[in-house]
């Protein structure tokens, strides 16, 4: 009972002095959970008016064709393929994002690759906007929400609160509150807050370039459409998620992100370098091959946003920001009641 009384102090201390912090990137999270559905009803005018299938999406070729006439001094660096049937194709470059229309190719609308809203709220998540400092705070926080799970579910464990008493006061709603909204979430937020915190020391190095030949006098670039079938070749079963055009440069070569089905990210996690001379597979990089560690490093950021499983999980993701920043209040009331 001792180490009881002392575990419930810590646990109600720790939480009362970092609790602004932790609703903070709570807050955060839970709006990023949904960013790219939240986009397009933020911005309906930038994207398709309906689904549009992506098998039957348009060459990139007739997009790159509409980019070059419209803006010829832009030099397209990078191509994003649609993540789902509601959403556009974009061309990258330079400050400059364009999105078209997957079906014909046809551009939709343009805006700023740097300042989007949704970019500020990873800024203010990740780092709170301060820099190293920043990143230290969240880390700190992180290890914070961690001990406070574990914690939370030892004290949990003698009262055993699975749901709402009928005619509880107003302090015995916030009890159960805090103990049902801690319950039911823990495990979750205990995936969320490590791999939260791996993320930020535990990085794979990106494939590199393995380089390319010089062509001969009468070789002819590939397009990108057939970059992209090689690629998709050479991975069977995955799906071109983006493409890194090659710079103006002979020897310069086409690096092709691809998703499997079930990778839980869009923006795929395999790449594939493919000759822009030859359309000749030069490397291929598997998500599905590798070490324990290498496997993790792939699959850490789609567990902590909950893309693993798709809608679903990104819904558990948002149900355990919400269960935070409920338990963060009930527990600020638990505190204000006991001292008052």
């Amino acid at each position: 009972m001792k180490f009881r009384r002392i575990l419930l102090w810590l646990h109600r201390w720790v939480g009362v002095i970092a609790g602004i912090i932790i609703l903070f990137i709570a807050v955060t999270g839970g709006v990023l959970v949904f960013q790219h559905t939240q986009d397009r009803w933020l911005n309906p005018e930038l994207f398709p008016g309906q689904a549009t299938a992506l098998e039957y999406r348009a060459p990139l070729t007739a997009a790159l064709d509409e980019v070059r006439r419209k803006h010829p001094e832009m030099r397209v660096q990078g191509i994003r393929l649609p993540r789902d049937e509601h959403d556009t194709l974009v061309l990258m470059g330079g400050n400059l994002m364009i999105q078209c229309e997957p079906h014909t190719g046809a551009i939709l609308g343009t805006r700023p690759r740097i300042g989007l809203w949704w970019q500020t709220f990873v800024k203010l998540h990740v780092n709170l906007m301060f820099g190293s400092t920043g990143d230290l705070i969240v880390e700190i926080a992180t290890w914070i929400t961690l001990v406070l799970a574990l914690s939370g579910l030892w004290l949990w464990w003698p009262l055993r609160i699975f749901g709402f008493r009928q005619g509880a006061g107003f302090r015995r709603f916030n009890l159960d509150l805090h103990s049902v909204a801690g319950l039911y979430s823990a495990l979750f937020l205990i995936v969320v807050s490590i791999t939260g915190l791996t993320m930020r020391h535990l990085h794979l190095e990106h494939p590199r370039s393995p380089g390319s030949h010089a062509p001969q006098a009468s070789a002819q670039r590939i397009t990108v459409d057939a970059a992209v079938e090689a690629a998709e070749k050479a991975l069977p079963g995955a799906k071109a998620a983006a493409v890194e055009m090659p710079p103006p440069n002979p020897q310069a070569i086409f690096r092709i992100q691809l998703a499997f089905p079930g990778d839980g990210t869009p923006a795929g996690r395999s790449v594939v370098f493919v000759d822009q001379w030859s359309g000749a597979a030069l490397a291929v990089h598997s998500a599905r091959e590798g070490s324990f560690k290498e496997r993790y490093d792939n699959l850490q950021l789609s567990l902590h946003i909950g893309a693993v499983g798709g809608t679903a999980t990104r819904w558990i993701a948002l149900f355990v920001c919400v269960a935070l920043v409920l338990q963060i209040f009930s527990g600020y009331v638990l505190w204000w009641k006991r001292s008052a």
